[in-house]
């Protein structure tokens, strides 16, 4: 700062001598810099590619006596490096990396030589250049060489170079000062007498004086346009008077404009509970409306109106972020949006969103950032407290499935120890009526086809246990789904199952769905499977699959003419196990349903069901719509709607 006030109180001839001298000695130290800089590093590149080519010819030189373990020879190759000054010292070593011969000169202190070769290439240890190259004899690797330079040829350009720039820069100011001297004047005296006119006008207010001496140039073409300004300002003197005049009743019409519109924002601010800022950067001023002050606790009078003290009012670990902030939507010129707490005088903590915007001007510089602040702590709360639950309901989640994985599990590994000893029962039920047929009469061998057949009713409970734990488990595969070829394709399989049968089944129009196709066509399977099961004895068995469409979800239904069920039992179908015929009139395990249930609700759908004895039954799934299904679904009319 007080070079700056130096400088601004020195004369512009001066002025103009100083900031040649300052441009010129920039440009010549930069030169001088790059020309020492790059000749440093020329003079150790190429000490580097002389210790280089050493290292091939002693490495080549001193191969055979390697090979041959002749180490006096190895140790006289080294000594002929004496002759380079620079080569402080030199080493062999062996295939198994012991020193098989070594140069040290004299006079170099340290331990200058390793114990063990290094990797290969250049580096630097303690001001000196290590070239590590590998010996070889054919292709084998039979040793390495070793050498150690100096830089001592390297400091001496160095500092050769630091003296020849010195004095080219002690000769280049001389030049600079005589001629900044000879030449300012060309610019220096037109502006000294432009200055002494602008200061005799201000201190007498007579605009009939006039700057002599204008030139061709830019400074004559000065003179003679401040000469008609000050021309011009004579003739409107007068008619600024009476325009101030003017202008004067307008403001205070202005004024009281403003300070309505004022008084109507600041009552709108307090029934909105959102206060109002201004941050000026040239300034560092920050203006606050008066709900902030409200907001913040803090008083009018104690407030400095400088950004540090409104920073301050932030929570300590907030403070440096609305910084940041404030800072960034000024450089980057973008709106700002950020949560800051502040700590009112009380000590409470209060949450508040700062919006605000730059404003430019017209050159498209910032003069200034405005914006609002609006207490949103209760919001924040209630926001808190959302989370809370979803951190409790995640927390749950992750029980019930840690739970429902171990009775996986559990189910899983008893299904499969259970097959051991039914396949014994089994099979030695089938021994005793193979083997002792003529022994076991015919009691007996009903005994023996009744164990046989429960064996492989446990089986079959068996598998659709697993079938049930594995569909628990599986990873849904998402895709669109083809519903009317997808049912199409299982009444084929079912007509082809049941060739002895009267099948009769109709498929209405199925909208498309999203849904796993496998997993999809286990449920239509069963719920056909089922059908075509509990309609044995009609003839013909009609079975009808249709669908309707919802605002929100897709119902399909399968509906049949067979038994049929009472609804008070309608709660029991989709329990694992449950069955509410039989077992020797309808063979099954009672997990089908259960399983439909499963994927359904995997899908974030519900299945339930409809029916009347000796009536038929209605067994239905709703799936979600989603979103690029149509927007607009219309109801679908089905036949009869379960």
């Amino acid at each position: 700062m007080a070079d700056r006030r130096f400088l601004r109180d020195m004369s512009i001839r001066e002025k103009l001598r100083a900031i040649i001298l300052i441009i010129s000695g920039i440009s010549v130290v930069g030169a001088c810099a790059v020309f020492v800089t790059y000749q440093w590093f020329t003079s150790r590149d190429d000490q580097a590619r002389k210790l280089e080519i050493m290292a091939n010819i002693v490495g080549d030189q001193s191969t055979a006596a390697l090979e041959f373990e002749q180490e006096p020879q190895a140790a006289a190759i080294l000594a002929s490096l004496k002759a380079e000054r620079q080569i402080v010292a030199a080493a062999v070593y062996a295939r198994d990396g012991r020193i098989f011969a070594k140069f040290v000169r004299e006079g170099a202190e340290g331990d200058r030589i390793a114990l063990r070769p290094g990797p290969v290439g250049q580096s630097f240890d303690g001001g000196d250049l290590l070239i590590f190259r590998p010996l070889l004899s054919g292709q084998e690797r039979i040793g390495t060489i070793f050498l150690r330079a100096d830089m001592s040829d390297a400091w001496h350009r160095l500092w050769v170079n630091l003296a020849t720039v010195g004095l080219v820069l002690l000769g280049a100011a001389a030049a600079i000062l005589f001629l900044s001297a000879k030449l300012g004047k060309l610019i220096s005296e037109p502006i000294g007498r432009l200055s002494e006119v602008v200061q005799s006008i201000s201190a007498r207010r007579d605009y009939s004086i006039r700057v002599e001496g204008g030139g061709r140039d830019e400074l004559g073409r000065l003179i003679d346009g401040f000469n008609d300004m000050l021309l011009q300002v004579e003739q409107r003197n007068s008619a600024l008077a009476k325009a101030r005049d003017e202008l004067e009743m307008r403001v205070q019409e202005r004024t009281r404009e403003l300070q309505e519109k004022e008084l109507r924002l600041t009552e709108a601010h307090e029934i909105a509970q959102l206060g109002s800022w201004e941050w000026i950067p040239a300034t560092n001023k920050v203006v606050w409306s008066d709900e902030v002050f409200r907001m913040t606790g803090v008083l009018p009078t104690k407030f400095t109106g400088v950004l540090p003290d409104a920073v301050m009012v932030n929570h300590p670990d907030d403070r440096q972020a609305i910084q940041d902030a404030l800072e960034a939507s000024r450089a980057k010129r973008e709106p700002l949006s950020t949560d800051t707490r502040i700590i009112r005088p009380d000590g409470s903590i209060r949450y508040l969103h700062v919006q605000g915007k730059p404003v430019l001007d017209d050159a498209g510089h910032v003069v200034r950032l405005v914006g609002t602040v609006q207490d949103i702590t209760e919001r924040r709360r209630a926001d808190q407290a959302i989370l809370t639950l979803n951190a409790e309901l995640r927390s749950r989640m992750e029980e019930l499935a840690a739970v429902n994985k171990e009775l996986e599990g559990f189910s899983y590994s008893v299904s499969h120890d259970l097959r051991a000893p039914l396949r014994a029962i089994d099979g030695f039920s089938r021994m005793l009526i193979e083997d002792f047929a003529e022994r076991v009469d015919g009691e007996g061998r009903r005994y023996l086809n009744v164990i046989m057949e429960n064996t492989r009713k446990m089986g079959q409970l068996i598998d659709d246990l697993l079938e049930f734990s594995r569909m628990g488990r599986k990873a849904l595969l998402t895709t669109p789904l083809d519903m009317e070829g997808l049912v199409k394709q299982v009444c084929t399989d079912m007509r082809t199952a049941h060739p002895d049968r009267a099948l009769e089944m109709k498929v209405g129009p199925l909208p498309p769905s999203q849904g796993d196709p496998a997993m999809i066509k286990v449920v239509f399977a069963n719920l056909l499977s089922n059908a075509v099961k509990y309609s044995r004895g009609r003839n013909p068995a009609v079975i009808e699959v249709g669908a309707r469409v919802d605002a929100n979800e897709t119902v399909y239904f399968v509906r049949d003419n067979g038994v049929g069920f009472e609804m008070q039992y309608a709660n029991k179908l989709f329990g694992v196990f449950q069955r509410l015929h039989p077992s020797h009139e309808f063979e099954g395990t009672g997990v089908g349903l259960a399983l439909v249930q499963r994927i359904v609700q995997r899908h974030g759908g519900r299945a339930w069901a409809e029916g009347q004895v000796g009536a038929g039954a209605t067994i239905s799934f709703a799936l979600p719509r989603r979103q690029e299904e149509s927007e607009a679904p219309e109801r679908m009319k089905s036949a009869a709607g379960p």
